[in-house]
Parts: C-alpha cells; sequence; structure tokens
C-alpha cells in the first residue's frame, strides 16, 4: 500500500509563532503555535506535513540494529526553542516493488543508508534547507541547533532518499514557503531520515473490523496499515472499540 517517507525540518518555535499569530505572537494566552501544509507535485505525488511538533525536539525511533528512523515529539509545556515536523513525499507501489515485503524492504535500505551516512554510530544526517535547495553540503551549522540526539553529522540529504522522493520535496518547499514566510530560511534544518508515517503492509479487515482470517483479532492503527499518525490512530481504535461493544450487545 501507499506510504510516505522525507525528513524532519526544524524552525525557531519564534518564526511560526509570527506567522501563524502576526501581531499576537508572544501572547501569554497563546500556546506554540503549529501548522499544516500539503501540496501536489507536478508529477502527481503529494508532499505534506506530518506529525508538527511545536516547541519539540527531532527524536530517534529505530527499531533495527545500524540504521536511523527520525520521529518528533514536543513535552507537555511545548517549551523548546524549536517547532519540527515531517516533510515527507507519497511512496507507491510501483517505487519499491509487488511482493508483500518490498515496502519493508525499502524502508530498511533508507535507514541503513542514514545510518552510515551519519557515521556509523547512531549520529543523524542533517542539512541546512539553503544546501538542500541549493545542492551544496557542509555549510557550518547556524541559528537552528539540531535537536536530534545523541548527535548528528552534515550530509548531503539529496542522497539520503529515492530522487523521485528529494525531486518532490525540492518542488515542494518553495510552495510552503509561500504559506509560511521563512519557511526555506537557509539555517532552517532538515535530518534524515522519516520512514515510518505508516505501514507499507495492510494487515486485511472487514467491516466489522475483525481481521478477515483470524475472528476476534482486530487490526488498527499505523502498524496494520489503516491510519498514519496519533489522531488517526486514536480514531481508528474508537470505530473498533465501538464494534467489539456492538458485537457483545447483540450477543
Amino acid at each position: 500500500k501507499p506510504f510516505s517517507v522525507g525528513f524532519r525540518i526544524e524552525h525557531p518555535q519564534e518564526l511560526i509563532d509570527k506567522n501563524q499569530y502576526g501581531k499576537y505572537a508572544g501572547h501569554h494566552q497563546l500556546g506554540p503555535a503549529e501548522y499544516q501544509l500539503a501540496f501536489r507535485t507536478s508529477s502527481g505525488r503529494s508532499v505534506y506535513s506530518f506529525c508538527m511538533c511545536p516547541g519539540g525536539t527531532v527524536i530517534g525511533s529505530s527499531s533495527e540494529e545500524n540504521s536511523i528512523v527520525t520521529n518528533g515529539m514536543s513535552q507537555y509545556a511545548r517549551s523548546g526553542a524549536n517547532a519540527n515536523s515531517a516533510i515527507v513525499a507519497e511512496v507507491f507501489p510501483e517505487d519499491y516493488g509487488q511482493d508483500a515485503l518490498d515496502g519493508f524492504l525499502f524502508q530498511r535500505k533508507w535507514e541503513k543508508n542514514a545510518y552510515l551516512m551519519g557515521g556509523e554510530n547512531y549520529d543523524a544526517p542533517v542539512q541546512l534547507i539553503g544546501d538542500f535547495l541549493n545542492g551544496n553540503t557542509g555549510s557550518a551549522i547556524g541559528d537552528v541547533i539540531p535537536s536530534y540526539l545523541p548527535g548528528y553529522k552534515l550530509g548531503d540529504l539529496r542522497q539520503a532518499l529515492p530522487s523521485q522522493i528529494v525531486k518532490s520535496i525540492l518542488e515542494a518547499l518553495p510552495v510552503f514557503n509561500g504559506k509560511i514566510r521563512g519557511f526555506t530560511m537557509p539555517d532552517a534544518m532538515l535530518t534524515g531520515v522519516e520512514t515510518r508515517t505508516s505501514s507499507p503492509l495492510r494487515i486485511l479487515r472487514g467491516g466489522d473490523f475483525q481481521s478477515v482470517s483470524c475472528q476476534g483479532l482486530y487490526p488498527i492503527g499505523e502498524g496494520s496499515g489503516y491510519s498514519g499518525g496519533i489522531m488517526s490512530s486514536a480514531i481508528d481504535g474508537i470505530k473498533a472499540a465501538e464494534m467489539i461493544i456492538e458485537k457483545k450487545n447483540n450477543g
């Protein structure tokens, strides 16, 4: 099934606040601002923000040895200096193959590539937005300090994902800058790679939310391929719970 891959992007939270709140930015009754962006490229591939974390941190989420997978989180206070979000592009089955596990092999390939790019010590590869857009590498870290731990290594993120994905993100970023002024500020930071927006394989279920091959099993959420993100997974779980309650009430 289709899923999406891309990078984490970090900006000063202050920049996002000013864009979203205007003259009211910094008001004590307003929390750190959020955003949601989407664009369909000339090739028909969607690029969008995912799991935006105001005042948050880019975190490691690898599930295998010698691989890098990024995610994002905000603590309760959302008081961090940076805003971060995934910027991801659609991946279609024709991008990775027709066998059942080809999507997982695709993810694994680019997660292990990110590990190598980071220097094989679980540092993540990073690149300034200005360098990414202009095809340069190696500029020193500026105003936006990457929040990823244990650390990071400057590199060429155009080599971190397939060319069709990179091309789509390159096309989308200037459009996003038109919606949030400063989105492509040269010092904004990309961290690679974000590959787990959803499962590339769907566990089939019926209209009653039960597995078609194992009655009593209710596949839900991202891992089973039915949602992408915390909120949509929660809603999927609620719907499954309602089905279970209805089944119990009907005997």
